[in-house]
Parts: structure tokens; sequence; C-alpha cells
């Protein structure tokens, strides 16, 4: 199984590094969760190879490396992984613009599943800025989908 995921593996660890790196204009951070993107996208690519057991699992090892609490991001990646199964059908039959609403959906709902476990534990609300995110990540989705091997064609 490993060996037949390798692509994977790695697109997962450069995700994880991705995030590290904090892209900020105006104090508004725009790094969208590359770690979440590189799931939806193997989700999409490749249905058979990942699961729900795994978007939980890269969520509990993201929980443990951010610091942040325990669960959050594996709720919210388990809960994008039924939204993207939602959505799976329209997203592939529709051309490539109309995925990227999908996607900001998918992305906007991560965020929001986020700002609910944030504000509940008694954290700051980050202001409308903290959308900025999903936007980023819509164009990181378009610009790459451009490359043949980021195309989600069946």
């Amino acid at each position: 199984m490993i060996r037949k995921n390798k692509s994977l593996i790695i697109s997962l660890v450069i995700a994880a590094m991705m995030n590290l790196i904090h892209i900020n204009i105006f104090n508004t951070d725009l790094t969208p969760d590359f770690i979440l993107l590189t799931l939806i996208f193997w989700f999409f690519k490749n249905p058979n190879a990942v699961s729900i057991s795994l978007f939980w699992f890269v969520g509990l090892v993201n929980d443990i490396f951010m610091g942040d609490l325990l669960g959050q991001y594996a709720l919210t990646y388990a809960s994008c992984y039924f939204i993207a199964q939602y959505f799976i059908n329209k997203i592939m039959l529709n051309n490539k613009h109309q995925q990227l609403v999908y996607i900001f959906f998918i992305f906007l709902m991560a965020q929001i599943i986020m700002l609910i476990i944030n504000v509940t534990h008694d954290l700051y609300y980050p202001g409308l800025s903290y959308y900025f995110q999903s936007i980023t990540a819509v164009l990181i989705w378009h610009v790459l989908s451009k490359f043949k091997l980021f195309k989600l064609d069946r």
C-alpha cells in the first residue's frame, strides 16, 4: 500500500512543510491549509486511495504538530471529507470554473468549523479577513489545475 501511494505520502509531507510558511499581507494571514488542499485533491484525483480515516489521522497528526486543541483539525478534515463526498459527482461533471465554487465552499466550511471550535473555547474572533484563506486556496487550486498533473478529469 505504501509503495502504491508513495506520491500521496510525499505530497502530504510537502504540504505539511508548506503549512509552516505564513503569507501575511497587511497583517492578514492569507496562507491556506495546504494539507487540506492536498487531501481534497487526492480525494478527487483517486477516491480509492484516501478515506475518512486518512483525513482524520492526518488531522490528528496536524493537531499534535501545530500544538492546537487536540481533535480540532481531525474534526475539520473529517467533516470536509463528508462535504467532498457529497459533492464529488457535481465537481467531477462540471467544468473547472464551476469546480472552483465547490472547492471554495469546502474550504469555507472548514474555516467555519475551525472558527466555531475556537470561539467556543474562548479564543478570539479573527474578523472577516479570516475568510481570505479560502479565497487563496481557490486561487492556488485554479493555478495548479492548469498543469496536466493536477487535472481532475476521469
